[in-house]
Order: C-alpha cells, then structure tokens, then sequence
C-alpha cells in the first residue's frame, strides 16, 4: 500500500470496535505514520451500528475519507454493508459467523444476505471470512473475537510484528491483554493461511 490507508471497522455496538480501532491506531503510530482517527457511534449503547475509521501514511489530513482499503466487519450483515464502504482492489475481512442485528435493521431486513462472496467478487473486493467467536473462544474469550479479526486483518496491513505487540500493550488493559494476544496470535495466523493460498 502506498500514500494514506484507510481502515474501516463496522459492527454492533458492544462488540469492541472502539478498542479494536484504538489497538489499530497504536500500531500504526508505533510503525512510525501520522495517525487519525474518527468513529461514528449512533446508538452503539443500544446495540446500533458503530463505524470507526483509521487513517494513516507519511501525512494524514483529515481523519476520514470517501472509500475504504480494508474495512473489518466485526457482525455479519454490518460487514456485508461495509462491502459499500471499500474502493477498488479492497479487502473485507469478515466474522460470518456472528449475527447480531440491531433492533431497526431487524424491522426492515428479515433475513441475511448469503451472498457475501460473489457480491465481494463481482466488486473487485478480496474477502477473508473468518470465524471470530471460535477463535476467540480458543483464545480464552468470545469477547476477544474484535482482537482476533484484528489478527486476520494485520497480514494486510504494512505493520511489523513488534508494532502489533506495541498497539495491542498500549490500548488494551493489562488483566485482559494476554487473552487479547492469543486472539490476535490466533487470528493473524488465519489471516496468513488465507492470503497465502
């Protein structure tokens, strides 16, 4: 990636996106880049939509922008959704296993979409699905699944090891970072077996 990247973090409010983006942000900022940052809450404490965007390169000038090159989708149909969100040649990495839809989306969208895959294919977009709960889970936690998309979403994005390590120190608290760690281990790992074939 060159110039400024865009990540988006999309989900359900409860699931972690604002740490998840905070661990972003001290990673990129460790890597050596201007960092900026914006969210857009809405009814996050009521289980709303939450969308979070990390910006970073040489010079950031404004904390948002118009298109995405990775968007992290922490709740399936947000993710589906944050397909909208990315430019061209993006990547959507995704938890297709978790459903958590708000209460307004439930009243104007009955099912879930299916077609996460050739919707992404037919756009030019690269998707890695992942399931972040059973990570999590492994890890120690479901509620690590935010760290552990994280982790899957890291072999993207042009941040060294050691960086990760310092984000993840600097934003997570210390009784739950080693169970965060494991997530992020668990999930970069994944991340890797995906990109690679």
């Amino acid at each position: 990636m060159s110039g400024v990247t865009t990540v988006s973090l999309v989900g359900v409010g409860g699931q972690g996106i604002l740490l998840a983006s905070a661990v972003l942000a001290a990673a990129a900022a460790a890597e050596g880049f201007d960092v900026k940052a914006s969210e857009v809450k809405g009814m996050s404490q009521r289980g709303g939509s939450v969308l979070s965007s990390v910006r970073f390169g040489a010079h950031v000038w404004s904390p948002v922008s118009r298109h995405a090159d990775v968007v992290i989708g922490i709740e399936l149909l947000e993710g589906h959704r944050g397909l909208d969100l990315l430019g061209p040649h993006g990547t959507l990495v995704c938890a297709v296993t978790t459903r958590i839809a708000p209460g307004c989306v439930l009243r104007r969208e009955a099912e879930y979409p299916e077609d996460l895959a050739s919707v992404a294919e037919q756009r030019g977009v690269r998707v890695i699905a992942v399931d972040a709960t059973d990570l999590a889970r492994q890890a120690g936690t479901e509620k690590a699944a935010n760290v552990a998309l994280l982790g899957a979403a890291s072999v993207v994005l042009p941040f060294s090891g050691e960086s990760w390590r310092c984000g993840l120190e600097a934003a997570v608290p210390a009784r739950i970072l080693a169970v965060n760690q494991r997530a992020f281990a668990l999930g970069r790992a994944f991340g890797s077996e995906e990109v690679g074939q």
